[in-house]
């Protein structure tokens, strides 16, 4: 049975997680946009747009979980992801602003990614699941962290990646470990519906690409 100070330790470290995470939030912006100005060399346009669609699939898929649960952690889950959507927002504004062309390998990112899109929203008609189904847009967001991570390395042997703030590499690994134990914690009060399975799917392939970016970023 939980107690009065079990509940006070989860929502001490949940608070921190939530905190800490705005402030990475704010150092992402700020040293992206720092480095930017300098170079954009290995920042793809599909791996900034294909990020912050990301990032809106898993804002979408916390709105369940706040309005069924409405405790603090899923209110806490929501307001993360949208201040990560404004930050990434911002951050693909500004890469565009600085002339980002299309290349070879967006080509390449966004046939993989609408193909792989259409395939899954073809398997949720054979399954008669709406495409708004939590696991449809799971199938989403994989698609569109994973398929630009890896792409990304191409982007990097080929370009270089002195447009990567080593800032945005180390706080992606620490940032995703955050959101998936903020999310741990939030099934502890609310369970493992469809709706966290989802986000969590999402985050993890994020993990396991962004290692796969990191080795060949740090190699560079």
């Amino acid at each position: 049975m939980s107690t009065s100070s079990d509940y006070l330790d989860s929502k001490r470290i949940t608070d921190f997680l939530f905190y800490f995470q705005l402030v990475a939030a704010s150092v992402f912006v700020a040293s992206q946009l720092s480095v930017m100005r300098q170079s954009i060399s290995g920042v793809s346009i599909t791996w900034f747009g294909l990020w912050l669609i990301f990032l809106s699939i898993n804002l979408f898929l916390s709105i369940a979980p706040l309005r069924r649960d409405r405790n603090r952690i899923s209110k806490q889950t929501f307001f993360l992801y949208l201040v990560w959507v404004i930050a990434m927002a911002v951050a693909f504004a500004f890469l565009l602003w600085q002339g980002a062309a299309w290349t070879k390998i967006d080509t390449v990112t966004a046939m993989i990614t609408s193909i792989g899109s259409i395939a899954a929203i073809g398997i949720a008609r054979i399954n008669h699941l709406p495409i708004t189904d939590p696991m449809v847009q799971a199938s989403f967001a994989v698609l569109c962290k994973a398929v630009p991570q890896l792409t990304l390395v191409w982007m990097i042997i080929e370009y270089g990646g002195d447009g990567i703030s080593p800032y945005v590499v180390v706080l992606g690994h620490i940032t995703i470990s955050l959101r998936l134990t903020q999310l741990w914690y939030a099934s502890l009060e609310g369970g493992w519906d469809r709706n966290r399975k989802g986000i969590a799917i999402g985050e993890i392939s994020n993990e396991l690409t962004w290692i796969i970016a990191t080795v060949v970023w740090l190699l560079q």
